[in-house]
């Protein structure tokens, strides 16, 4: 196996540079949303029975039926239902606990001022199915949704398998349409004849769903960009090289453009790693995804210290850190970009893709700089609030302001309460 060693910043910021090249599909998907937004459920037949294996032969094949949801609790066996139930209580209660924006007012000089708290009427969750079913997606997206009070949820999934249906059957969601890629955000975003159109799509996918939220955001909203995942791991010399490998390859398994980053400080560390992820690797089922992914993206970044690895991760701005490091409490106001934060060697990443309570929903390609993972908050709307009740001298200054930048009618408009 080819593995990457990385000693220099500028080497690390190419590497980035170049994967998030790779990912650009804009032209294709502009096209598939143009023809559905034509043509609606005819292009989504199309589309799904070229893309997505299936055999459509009319608009009512998209709709998953209640009875199919409903059976899928006898099929997925008990074990499963009961991961799933604590994985929901988990969720449930993280967000619960998440303080949530309240309404407010208040009155000064004549004039009243406040926020109202509204939220989304619907949303659609895009729930992944080309390589693997992601049941997880489904209770990350729909559970803070719900806390929040979105009536409609949506699920669009190009394979709804058994583990997806009841998952949604547990959480009381029943409007599932089997339609994944492209097309399927354009049908979220525009409606079709037989799918009416939601306020925001969320939820993971591959580069052309990525694409596709990235191209009909203003039409309507996304909660994020989230390309291939990735994970950074900051580990000293006392972390377990077993630990960092397999935490590395459980990134590298999801797709081929997923990167999995280790930084340390210590070449005895990065050695003993690099010799373990090669045993571990001929392991996986997932092997030939997870040696592409490690041999086209993945690294080792030797860094002189852990505050300079620190730097290092807030450059790259991972969804994923895991802090393999002594005492990683005291380091921890230092990052300040990450998707998730994992203390400690106990805590490996899987846990949070599907039952620790934070959403795995989370910004990727360095957008943690800027945005944060799916909460309770990416449902809610907050409108202002104005009222006044006199004639103020708010009035007079707001003129001149209207004045200065040529707009008459805002003057009148002030001006003709004058006495009111």
């Amino acid at each position: 196996m080819r593995h990457r060693i990385i000693r220099d910043k500028k080497d690390l910021e190419e590497l980035l540079k170049a994967r998030k090249e790779v990912t650009e599909v804009s032209v294709i998907v502009e096209e598939i949303i143009k023809d559905v937004r034509k043509r609606g459920d005819r292009a989504l037949i199309e589309y799904s029975n070229k893309f997505d294996n299936t055999n459509f032969s009319a608009p009512e094949d998209f709709k998953v039926g209640k009875e199919e949801i409903e059976d899928s609790i006898n099929i997925v066996g008990e074990d499963f239902i009961s991961a799933i139930n604590r994985a929901i209580e988990n969720i449930r209660e993280f967000y619960t606990r998440m303080p949530k924006p309240q309404n407010w007012f208040y009155i000064k000089e004549g004039k009243l001022s406040g926020q109202m708290i509204v939220p989304l009427e619907s949303i659609g969750v895009y729930v992944p199915g080309g390589k693997a079913p992601y049941p997880s997606t489904v209770i990350m997206a729909v559970i803070p949704a719900q806390v929040a009070g979105v009536k409609r949820i949506v699920i669009t999934t190009p394979k709804p398998v058994p583990e997806v249906l009841a998952v949604c059957k547990l959480l009381n969601i029943y409007e599932v349409y089997k339609l994944g890629g492209a097309h399927a955000i354009a049908s979220l975003a525009y409606g079709t004849e037989t799918i009416p159109k939601v306020d925001k799509i969320v939820g993971p996918g591959n580069r052309y769903v990525v694409s596709a939220k990235k191209y009909v955001f203003g039409d309507v909203g996304i909660e994020m960009i989230p390309g291939p995942s990735e994970i950074v791991i900051l580990a000293d010399n006392k972390a377990k090289p077993e630990f960092v490998a397999i935490d590395l390859l459980s990134q590298a398994e999801h797709d081929p453009l997923a990167m999995s980053i280790l930084i340390t400080d210590s070449q005895e560390l990065a050695d003993k790693v690099i010799e373990n992820l090669e045993k571990m690797i001929k392991e996986l089922s997932t092997y030939e995804t997870a040696k592409e992914s490690w041999e086209s993206w993945g690294t080792v970044v030797l860094v002189d210290s852990i505050e300079e690895g620190i730097d290092i991760a807030n450059l790259i701005s991972p969804e994923h850190l895991e802090l393999h490091i002594e005492d990683p409490w005291i380091y921890l106001e230092k990052i300040r970009n990450a998707g998730t934060i994992f203390l400690g060697s106990k805590t490996p990443e899987a846990i949070g893709d599907y039952i620790a309570g934070s959403s795995h929903i989370l910004p990727t390609g360095s957008s943690a700089k800027f945005s944060s993972g799916l909460s309770i908050l990416d449902f809610l709307k907050i409108i202002n609030i104005t009222q006044y009740n006199r004639i103020t001298d708010d009035f007079e200054l707001a003129k001149i302001i209207a004045e200065r930048e040529e707009f008459s009618a805002h003057k009148m408009s002030l001006e003709i309460r004058k006495g009111e």
